[in-house]
């Protein structure tokens, strides 16, 4: 038996995603060991499942512990009729994906004091054994257990979680699970035996099939905890007929249920691990069941009780997960590392002193699916909740009370959005109080993690990101970013509906959730008709595509950032700050795609660093590719206008990229050394001079706004047709940055043609900005000084003068008062 270290395991990269499960709970340990570690070797999608009743225990004990929880990590209770009892680590990435099951739950004392025993399943691509195809099956197998609880919780957090997965760990969902024991090279047998606690059955009787009617020569059994009855040993026992059976006790204090003695009188007791730490209290789990030819060997999370492997006429309570192992006779104990030479007299046995945990909770009813959408809180009531009519949010802030919604939820809007951890109980009408759950905010666990995405455009943003590299340098990766369409990776993601229909629908025992799309931006601003203006402070996005997640991100950086309220410390958790700062002895490798804003100065914008110096050839080649983006970038609005389905959410980063790269690309002079010589090179100019036209800012941002917000006769104006989802309750983030965007780049192409003395082209220019400008105003109404802010520090972060801001901003009245009386 090999030793593992299940915290250095974690520090290894490759994975994107982890799903771990435990009975009980540790949130300190969780949250401030294993989630820090996870997240320092660039796994950020984190989903931790817990049992319900030892969830709220935890709660009520240490709430302060769950610091992260919701809005780094997704944070789930898991209800069955006894425990939900499985100790399994799930870990996915694009080209790999390790499983750990074994008895160690996610605490202090299952991760370090306690002696375990766990298996590990690993594939990776790269890896061609042949034992490769058994681990991607019984990975899939793992994943398809815990499955059904995440998408039965009804939250949009988990559902996107879910495709997440799907699209970033495809290779997971191009191979079925198992249905019986897979062969390994070396002739034994491997298997999951996987118990949800439905009524199916049981471990015992899977067990006795694949054990089947040859005769059981010895049955020993590692437990520490029985059923006061031996209900589970006594029906393991009446299944196996085993010619001799074998307990084996901790060496140092062996515990028993003593009462049960008598009913097992042929039993014989065997110490194991008598040596220097034979203190450490034995928490492993396993049944080994010898026969003339094979050794059936079963380990991971459940007890010897009934509750946990079910009888012949009874169905197990708990959900249970071990790893069964068909191994050649008399291999099994080497397999486990037992010495089962020295025995245990009954006389010297001590009386158990801890009973299995009671499963029944004694913290009141479950008040069902919680979740958290920036100040919006919406409530799925359980199906134990019969009358929700008249429930009231309970939380640290006070009480609040929910209105009902489409479905037969239940929502709530708070003046403010609470600090995370978000804590909440649900008041019925009657005065009676639910348990406590853990509230998961969906935009938070959106940003936390963002997902893969394209390698190369990761690395690029990464050098931008630390200053290495400037932002026109991404125009040379426009290939890549506008290579998609509406048909190419959403597909996992949004399955194609015609808009205002029904697109996702998930239903479980709880909940049935739906989720609708808008049929247009008009009815999205319909909607919000009563709303006050958008600020710009809604941290939730349209879209989930990681690549446009990090290319906002890259745009706006240090701009207008959702901010944290006064006083809120660095875990908050807005689309651009990474909510897990690296310890000094740990710091884990940098992925570059972290979500934090590197700025370092006060004002939030980033430090002003030393230009980089070009020779000619490079600074004509970067001109170059700069045109060459913004080319590529018109061939793929005009591919997606030739579509008959709308275009990807995504294209609100596309476009706010595109806009900025002209902006920088003709006020941002590429600097050029050429020996002792020095000169400029601006990639775009402001206005066409002589008859390159294709130059000019204002010719092609014109041309451009004009087909995304007016169309023409025969095609109609691309963003008209943008979907947004029905269930945002104000301006999405990044739908608000695309409005001030292009009202930015109008009042700029106005500037820049009234300063070139050009009238015929002034006088086009403004009656263009003019059309395109009334067309942004179908969209939600932004709040004025909201919006100029956001100028302002666009302006700032490029460098302009704030004097030339004012400027500009002056024909943003100039364009208001020529709409209104035109």
């Amino acid at each position: 038996m090999n030793r593992i270290s299940l915290f250095k395991d974690l520090a290894r990269t490759g994975f994107h995603t982890s799903i771990t499960t435990t009975y009980s709970v540790d949130a300190a340990f969780y949250d401030g060991s294993l989630h820090h570690r996870l997240r320092s070797y660039g796994c950020d999608n984190n989903i931790l499942m817990a049992d319900a009743n030892m969830l709220q225990r935890a709660i009520a004990q240490t709430p302060e512990s769950f610091a992260r929880a919701g809005s780094a990590y997704a944070l789930l209770p898991i209800s069955v009729p006894g425990a939900f009892h499985p100790k399994v680590s799930i870990r996915l990435g694009s080209d790999a994906g390790c499983v750990i099951i074994g008895s160690a739950n996610a605490t202090a004392a299952g991760w370090g004091r306690n002696r375990e025993i766990v298996g590990q399943i690993e594939w990776w691509r790269k890896r061609d054994d042949e034992d490769a195809n058994a681990s991607r099956q019984l990975i899939r197998k793992a994943f398809d257990y815990v499955a059904p609880w995440l998408k039965d919780a009804g939250l949009e957090a988990m559902k996107r979680k879910l495709d997440l997965i799907e699209r970033d760990a495809a290779w997971l969902f191009e191979i079925d699970a198992n249905d019986a024991p897979l062969a390994l090279g070396d002739g034994s047998f491997v298997d999951l035996l996987c118990e949800a606690g439905k009524g199916e059955a049981g471990i015992l009787m899977r067990l006795a099939g694949l054990v089947g009617t040859v005769p059981v020569t010895r049955l020993i059994v590692m437990s520490p905890y029985w059923d006061a009855n031996l209900d589970g040993l006594l029906g393991l026992i009446d299944a196996m007929r085993p010619q001799e059976i074998i307990i084996a006790l901790s060496a140092h204090r062996p515990q028993f249920p003593l009462d049960g003695l008598p009913l097992i009188p042929d039993a014989r007791f065997a110490s194991i691990f008598d040596g220097n730490d034979r203190a450490r209290f034995i928490h492993a789990k396993a049944l080994l069941i010898q026969t003339e030819h094979w050794d059936h060997l079963v380990y991971g999370s459940a007890n010897c009780s009934d509750d946990a492997l079910g009888l012949a006429d009874k169905a197990a309570r708990n959900a249970e997960c071990s790893i069964y192992r068909r191994l050649k006779a008399g291999t099994g104990l080497g397999a486990l590392g037992l010495d089962i030479s020295v025995p245990i007299d009954r006389k010297h046995l001590y009386p158990q002193a801890k009973q299995l945990t009671d499963t029944q909770s004694d913290a009141g009813i479950p008040p069902g699916t919680l979740e958290a959408a920036g100040n919006t809180i919406r409530w799925t009531p359980s199906n134990r909740i019969t009358e929700p009519e008249g429930a009231t949010l309970v939380i640290a802030e006070g009480e609040f009370p929910f209105h009902p919604t489409r479905s037969r939820g239940r929502s709530v809007e708070l003046p403010s959005k609470p600090r995370p951890p978000l804590i909440a109980r649900v008041r019925l009408a009657d005065g009676t109080l639910t348990s406590a759950v853990i509230v998961n905010d969906e935009v938070s666990l959106t940003h936390a993690a963002p997902g893969m995405g394209d390698k190369r455009l990761r690395s690029a943003f990464a050098k931008v990101e630390l200053e290495d590299g400037d932002f026109l340098e991404l125009a040379n990766l426009a290939a890549i970013i506008f290579s998609e369409t509406p048909q190419g990776r959403r597909k996992a993601v949004t399955p194609a509906t015609s808009a205002g229909q029904a697109r996702t629908k998930s239903s479980g025992s709880d909940a049935e959730h739906e989720v609708y799309d808008y049929d247009s931006p008009e009815a999205f601003r319909t909607a919000m008709a009563a709303n006050v203006p958008a600020t710009g402070d809604s941290g939730r996005l349209n879209f989930d595509d990681p690549d446009a997640v990090n290319l906002l991100r890259i745009i706006l950086r240090g701009i207008n950032l959702p901010q944290q309220e006064e006083g809120d410390d660095a875990d908050d958790d807005t689309l651009y700050t990474d909510e897990m700062p690296q310890s000094d002895d740990d710091p884990g490798p940098d992925h570059g795609n972290r979500l934090e804003d590197p700025s370092g100065s006060e004002d939030g914008n980033p430090p002003p660093r030393e230009p980089r110096v070009y020779r000619r050839d490079e600074a004509e080649r970067q001109s170059l590719d700069i045109l060459k983006a913004l080319d590529s970038f018109e061939a793929y609005i005009a591919r997606l206008a030739s579509e008959e389905t709308p275009p990807p959410r995504k294209l609100t980063a596309e476009i706010c990229f595109i806009l900025r790269l002209m902006v920088e690309a003709c006020r941002r002079p590429l600097q050029i050394k050429d020996g002792d010589q020095r000169d400029e090179l601006f990639a775009l100019d402001l206005v066409p001079k002589q008859h390159d036209r294709e130059r000019a800012f204002v010719v092609r941002a014109g041309r451009i706004l004009q087909r995304l917000w007016l169309g023409s006769r025969s095609e109609a104006a691309l963003l008209s047709r943008i979907s947004i989802g029905q269930h945002q309750t104000e301006l999405p983030y990044d739908c608000f940055a695309l409005i001030v965007l292009s009202r930015w780049a109008l009042a700029r192409s106005v500037m820049a043609a009234d300063g070139s003395k050009q009238t015929q082209l002034a006088a086009f220019v403004t009656r263009s900005t003019v059309a395109i400008w009334k067309t942004t105003q179908n969209w939600p109404s932004l709040d004025g000084s909201a919006e100029q802010d956001f100028v302002r520090k666009l302006d700032g972060a490029l460098g302009i003068d704030p004097e030339e801001t004012e400027r500009l901003l002056g024909h943003y009245s100039q364009l208001s008062q020529q709409i209104q009386t035109g």
